[in-house]
């Protein structure tokens, strides 16, 4: 091949990078969603998650940079000539100082970007989460004040308490810790779990499975007789979010 043709190729490639990497760019700025508190399926484009879209823009961008190597090498000869012609005898410091503000770039970003922006606070961090890196050393090993009052009335309490009592309060705590976890009903009295299928749940309450499946933004041609704990791990919703559609639809069809 001779040299026009291989800058031929060079710049096409180089061409089919930069749109790819405008692209992803685009997607990840303005389509896709981010932050923690966004539902995850909501982090998905086309099948692939946000993640694997910034691998994509970074294997694309290694080679944009690889072909703008090979772009320079070829037409070497026609930036020098071009840098003499217009900067004469200072030729060589022009084209150092284009290297050195390209490589600047980056950083004069830096400069001017707000440090440690209040808005990116808790990027990464489930709600209610606190990671041993944002807090101090005192933090980590205090005690919380519940934890210390509960201690309090543990020591204020008599021995001789009621075992009754003490039976009944520890079943009113495990009842709690199941409605708030895994276990948890919604209104409509149907306790849902991952073992179930939709076509259950229309049985239990009378609600179209289908019309479930439409409102947690399922496709069409979903098998209604998979379990939910299948189907959310292939479509990203939670358990909370059949329990209240499940509700929503029951006091809709009370109505």
């Amino acid at each position: 091949m001779k040299k026009t043709d291989w800058k031929y190729l060079v710049d096409t490639l180089l061409f089919i990078c930069i749109t790819g990497v405008a692209f992803i760019g685009f997607l990840l700025g303005f389509v896709i969603a981010e932050g923690p508190t966004v539902i995850e399926r909501e982090k998905y484009f086309l099948g692939l998650h946000r993640h694997q879209w910034g691998h994509i823009h970074l294997y694309l961008s290694l080679s944009f940079i690889l072909l703008v190597i090979i772009h320079l090498i070829l037409s070497w000869s026609w930036i020098k000539g071009k840098a003499r012609h217009l900067f004469k005898s200072k030729w060589s410091l022009a084209l150092m100082l284009t290297v050195f503000v390209s490589i600047s770039v980056p950083f004069l970003f830096w400069v001017f970007t707000p440090k440690n922006s209040p808005d990116y606070k808790g990027y990464g961090i489930k709600e209610g989460e606190i990671t041993g890196s944002n807090r101090t050393l005192e933090e980590r090993h205090a005690i919380p004040k519940d934890r210390i009052f509960q201690d309090e009335e543990r020591i204020k309490m008599p021995e001789t308490k009621d075992k009754a009592s003490l039976d009944k309060t520890n079943k009113v705590e495990h009842e709690e810790k199941l409605i708030r976890g895994q276990r948890a009903k919604d209104t409509s009295g149907i306790l849902i779990t991952g073992k179930m299928t939709l076509l259950e749940i229309e049985e239990k309450t009378g609600v179209p499975a289908k019309k479930i499946a439409d409102k947690l933004r399922l496709p069409s041609d979903i098998p209604l007789d998979e379990t939910l704990g299948i189907l959310r791990k292939k479509y990203f919703f939670t358990m909370q979010e059949v329990r209240d559609v499940v509700s929503s639809l029951v006091e809709k069809s009370d109505k």
